[in-house]
């Protein structure tokens, strides 16, 4: 499970610790005691065998966490492959496969200064729970790292970088999640020490085949670590341009001649100020910044750089145009507009479609979607595609991108983004178009191609909203079931709780992870007790059975029938229970955002914006 090319080594005299790494010659000492920023430095690793003191095999480091006690060292000391694929590097038949590995568990190392701070009952207890929240539940994280590929990029950005430089030094920011965490190293240059860590989603299916061309598909979903989050938490845009919930898909072809080709595409959230906090209403209230001005130059900010990035850009819009998604929708348009009139560039290089999905797909309508298709096939078409010879010659670039969007960017951007995968896929293999665009004329093709998708559909929608994607039976079937139905419909019950009552927590474990929080002695715990909790609701609750169970016993001063006492105490009280839980889910009201549970760390970055 563990690749362990890393050791870490707590020497006798414990003043410092060393890491050493597989045919590294040196290793990083860091002393434990240090009182300023250079506690960092390289040594011969031929010196270490001279020491004594406990070791501990790792596989990355995460990088440095600074909390109350000081800070920690965060090592991820188990991990698990994912899958391995020869040829990815480049066709020399010496290369070792590229190892995908999962991230299954980080472990933090305290190195203390001369005096470890006195903390109080409740620094402890807070300590406690930051520790808790970087270290449990870390395989849901959906971590996953290889230590001589450049995972942050895709092929054609690779082709453009230098080789001289290490995978560390080039990473892409945007999907680097130890990226701020590792700054100890990267700012010395040390980049050989540093793992870069993404979040997302990969899988390996290997010898697919569409007619006579055999190949490999490695398939790659890169979240972006700027403004992440989960549903509810986390909307719309900031100031710099970043979204919410962006993810990157790449589609990765090895042929069995040596010939590499790579489509890509992106979602994001609606690129304009909005939240939508949590008030145990089912679909939460839609509040917007309405500031021309403010939401252009964020846009402008964002859609400049994804042009860098990617060329031209369709931007797809699915949501649906009545109600508070109308009105979204509308805004989106006149930002797109106003930002337009202002750069010519985006003019020239963005286009913009509006397709209502559940308009047009209602009542199993799923043919429908051809009439997206066929607004948006030309350029398409004209995008292209990656694609590099057997020589490792670049034949084409893929020239733009398609940027889909939906509320969530989960359920209907997954459908409309997988039918855009197996036009890609087949035009990469040379096979011709056809009118179909729900299905392809090779089953197993088709089979692997649908699972790696409904896949893929799942994890991106468990990171953000907190359970698989809905649809997904259209998305491995390519059609509706009940079955389908039902879990969709346990996936949104599932949803309404973990995006009321744990997604604060969830927000808060990414911030801490992100260092977007640095906890500190010097500020008030985030941990307070709010003034109503769903525990202590319930408390009162079972509190008001019992009270009603007594009063009925005394009413009637007659000992028997206890537990028909209790049924109508129960009963009454769960009677009025549901009336305003069936309230709340409708309407949403203060009662209902003090239940909640919201992030504690950054609320201010989503889920506490609430524009007039």
């Amino acid at each position: 499970m563990a690749a362990g090319r890393f050791e870490l080594h707590v020497l006798s005299d414990q003043s410092h610790v060393a890491i050493s790494q597989k045919n590294v010659d040196q290793c990083l000492l860091l002393e434990r005691n240090a009182t300023t920023s250079n506690f960092l430095m390289l040594e011969e690793a031929a010196d270490l065998k001279h020491t004594h003191g406990r070791s501990l095999p790792f596989d990355a480091i995460f990088g440095i966490f600074t909390l109350l006690k000081g800070r920690y060292l965060a090592l991820v000391t188990k991990s698990k492959s994912v899958g391995k694929i020869h040829g990815l590097r480049g066709n020399n038949p010496d290369d070792p496969d590229v190892d995908f590995r999962q991230v299954l568990a980080i472990e933090l190392v305290l190195l203390p200064t001369h005096e470890i701070p006195l903390l109080t009952r409740e620094q402890l207890d807070d300590e406690e729970r930051y520790i808790a929240l970087l270290t449990t539940h870390v395989e849901d994280q959906m971590l996953y790292f290889t230590y001589d590929y450049d995972l942050t990029h895709t092929l054609q950005r690779i082709s453009t970088l230098s080789p001289i430089q290490s995978i560390a030094e080039r990473a892409d920011r945007r999907f680097c999640w130890n990226y701020a965490a590792s700054s100890f190293l990267l700012e010395k240059k040390l980049y050989e020490w540093v793992v870069p860590i993404m979040q997302g989603y990969i899988e390996v299916i290997k010898q697919l085949s569409i007619a006579s061309k055999s190949f490999d598909l490695v398939y790659i979903s890169r979240r972006s670590c700027r403004r992440q989050g989960t549903r509810f938490t986390m909307r719309g845009i900031d100031e710099e341009g970043n979204v919410a919930n962006f993810v990157e898909t790449e589609q990765a072809c090895l042929f069995s001649d040596k010939r590499q080709t790579s489509f890509v595409q992106i979602r994001g959230s609606i690129p304009v100020y909005w939240s939508s906090p949590v008030s145990m209403k089912y679909a939460p209230k839609v509040f917007q910044r309405s500031n021309i001005e403010k939401d252009t130059l964020a846009f402008s900010a964002h859609a400049n750089e994804i042009m860098k990035l990617y060329g031209r850009v369709i931007m797809v819009n699915l949501i649906d145009k009545k109600k508070e998604q109308l009105r979204l929708g509308e805004a989106f348009e006149k930002v797109l507009g106003h930002a337009s009139a202002c750069d010519t560039h985006i003019l020239a290089k963005i286009r913009y479609v509006w397709f209502d999905f559940h308009d047009e797909c209602r009542n199993m309508k799923w043919h429908n979607l051809s009439k997206l298709i066929q607004q948006v096939d030309n350029d398409f078409l004209d995008y292209g595609y990656f694609s590099k010879s057997s020589t490792g010659q670049v034949l084409t670039t893929q020239s733009g991108v398609v940027r889909t969007n939906c509320m969530d960017n989960l359920d209907r951007t997954n459908v409309v983004q997988s039918l855009f995968g197996r036009r890609s896929l087949l035009l990469q293999a040379n096979e011709k178009l056809d009118e179909n665009v729900l299905n392809s004329p090779f089953p197993a093709f088709e089979a692997a191609f649908k699972q790696v998708w409904g896949n893929n559909a799942d994890a991106v929608s468990f990171l953000y909203a907190g359970t698989g994607a809905l649809k997904t039976d259209f998305t491995r079937t390519g059609k509706r079931t009940k079955r389908g139905a039902l879990q969709d419909g346990y996936n949104s019950c599932l949803r309404y709780i973990l995006n009321n009552f744990v997604d604060g927590h969830r927000q808060d474990a990414i911030d801490l992870l992100l260092l977007r929080y640095v906890p500190s002695r010097l500020k008030a715990s985030p941990f307070g007790s709010p003034s109503l909790t769903l525990q202590y609701a319930l408390t009162m609750l079972a509190a008001l059975v019992f009270a009603i169970f007594i009063g009925l016993l005394m009413w009637d001063r007659h000992l028997g029938f206890l537990f028909e006492r209790l049924v109508h105490a129960a009963s009454l009280v769960g009677l009025v229970v549901s009336i305003l839980f069936g309230y709340l889910v409708k309407k949403g009201t203060k009662l209902g955002e003090e239940l909640v549970t919201r992030p504690r760390f950054r609320p201010q970055d989503g889920c506490s914006c609430k524009w007039p």
